[in-house]
């Protein structure tokens, strides 16, 4: 069983994914600047169509090329299985960053003198409901489709397996903070104006998606591992707290949302660590992660196709 366990290590493509992922969204990151195409059409189309997709493009041709056919079948129904998901956490995940939001306008605006936002995306729904359909279709494309597939749906099981819960969400948080490096020098990103205003929001940039790692998997593990979740998680976080919502605003409430959300997610993550129903399902799941790759293993080992 030794060998068994030494192979599902050593075989699982984590690496892979993860050095590809990286180099691949900085070369083609990158590549505007180095050719001069900054701030150009033709860099905005190489920028944002071949360096964002990257973690779910990748994902999906290990994920075609490695899986059989049951790992594919719930690969796939933990991305479409609403009933997985539930209501709870769809409802509290909405509630905590509405939180986040609120809490963060509330003192850019009365402690450091910050504008009040215009609420652009929230004046628009008034006058156009149907437009929330569009908002949240903003939001979900703008981060977890071009990233979940990878980063929760392919990465974050094999991390567990390796690294247990926290210290897996913490490096997949330090990964995904630091595959934004290209972001960090492209106008109108938010990560390229925390830089410019100061290198330490920069800095803890990564620090905060650190901290909605842990938070993304704690809703995880509680849906047993539904990859929809973690889509969810990213597309709400994204839609309260981004410039959707609430645009126009100023570096006041970017900066001071930054800090909020690291404060209110390390809170979070306190409560959870120190939960003892949750650290059993934590185990309870990284021990069916452990069994279907087993089964997997000795099935590939005993086929008498294979040689």
């Amino acid at each position: 069983m030794e060998n068994i366990n030494n192979k599902i290590t050593k075989n699982d493509n984590l690496f892979l994914f993860i050095f590809v992922t990286l180099a691949w969204t900085w070369f083609m990151g990158f590549l505007p600047f180095i050719f001069g195409l900054g701030e150009t059409p033709a860099g905005d189309i190489i920028f944002k169509l071949s360096a964002g997709p990257v973690p779910s493009f990748l994902a999906l041709i290990l994920v075609f090329a490695t899986y059989d056919k049951e790992q594919k079948n719930d690969y796939f129904k933990r991305i479409i299985n609403f009933k997985q998901l539930g209501i709870k956490w769809l409802l509290l995940v909405m509630l905590f960053f509405t939180i986040v939001c609120g809490t963060s306008i509330f003192i850019s605006v009365f402690f450091f003198g910050g504008e009040t936002p215009g609420f652009s995306g929230i004046h628009t729904i008034i006058r156009q409901p149907y437009m929330i359909f569009f908002f949240l279709f903003l939001a979900l494309m703008s981060g977890p489709f071009n990233e979940e597939f990878g980063w929760r749906g392919f990465a974050l099981d094999k991390l567990f397996m390796r690294y247990g819960f926290w210290k897996g969400s913490v490096i997949l948080g330090f990964i995904w903070g630091i595959w934004h490096l290209p972001w960090y020098f492209y106008p109108g990103n938010g990560q390229y104006i925390l830089w410019h205003i100061s290198p330490i929001h920069g800095i803890m940039y990564i620090v905060s998606t650190i901290t909605l790692s842990c938070v993304v998997s704690i809703v995880f593990i509680k849906t047993k591992r539904s990859i929809l979740s973690a889509f969810f998680v990213h597309m709400i976080s994204n839609f309260f707290t981004g410039s959707i919502l609430i645009y126009p605003f100023d570096e006041k409430y970017y900066v001071t949302k930054l800090y909020v959300t690291i404060l209110l997610e390390t809170l979070v993550i306190l409560y959870f660590i120190n939960n003892s129903k949750f650290n059993i399902e934590i185990k309870e799941q990284i021990a069916t992660i452990n069994k279907n790759k087993k089964i997997y293993e000795i099935t590939n080992i005993t086929s008498p196709n294979k040689r």
